[in-house]
């Protein structure tokens, strides 16, 4: 089973170290859009300061395999 990295960026970027083991590439998409809510639902005063948030998913090798970004105005 193939591990999958959850990356963050929103003004300061938090890179995961330890990953989560998935199905494929598919689950880990579906992760990236759950975790980036919990995100936005957990800090939604600080996503309207402006700057972009942005989560990246890597692989086992390193390449992104999907990201998401996120603005406010």
């Amino acid at each position: 089973m193939p591990r999958y990295y959850f990356n963050f960026r929103d003004g300061r970027e938090l890179l995961d170290d330890e990953g989560v083991q998935l199905d494929g590439l598919a689950e880990a998409r579906t992760q990236a859009v759950i975790a980036s809510g919990e995100a936005l639902r957990d800090h939604a005063g600080k996503f309207w300061t402006g700057e972009e948030w942005r989560m990246w998913v890597t692989d086992e090798s390193g390449a992104t395999v999907c990201a998401l970004r996120f603005s406010a105005e």
